[in-house]
């Protein structure tokens, strides 16, 4: 039972890691985002609101994604980073874009001092 107790955490931790970066991190990630995405990654546009295109989209899921400081020293994570962030994981679902796109204040997490979370719905666009 212990033992289970030890691990719960660890695996609470994991499952986040895949979409938590540090800032150091986005120019390699966007990098290899592209190497496999239709649209280019700093292409893939962000919209605030519910619709783009005229409404001529298709839904691919859910983004959620959050960028953190690596110490207490470092700056705080900006919203361009978690902008960025957004945009690479939308690419690896192979969007043209993302909508309903949300970015959160500076705040603790799990994985560091300082993060801030972003949010959206990966859509690929449709004629």
């Amino acid at each position: 039972m212990k033992k289970a107790l030890l691990i719960l955490p660890v695996l609470a931790l994991a499952a986040c890691a895949d979409e938590f970066s540090y800032p150091a991190q986005l120019d390699k990630q966007a990098q290899a985002a592209a190497q496999t995405a239709a649209t280019p990654v700093d292409q893939i546009t962000l919209e605030r609101g519910a619709t783009i295109n005229g409404g001529s989209f298709q839904v691919l899921g859910a983004v959620k994604t959050s960028v953190g400081k690596a110490t207490a020293f470092h700056p705080a994570p900006t919203v361009a980073q978690a902008e960025q962030k957004l945009r690479i994981e939308a690419a690896k679902l192979g969007a043209d874009a993302v909508i309903n796109t949300e970015i959160g204040e500076v705040g603790v997490c799990a994985l560091s001092w300082g993060c801030r979370s972003a949010t959206g719905t990966a859509v690929k666009l449709t004629n």
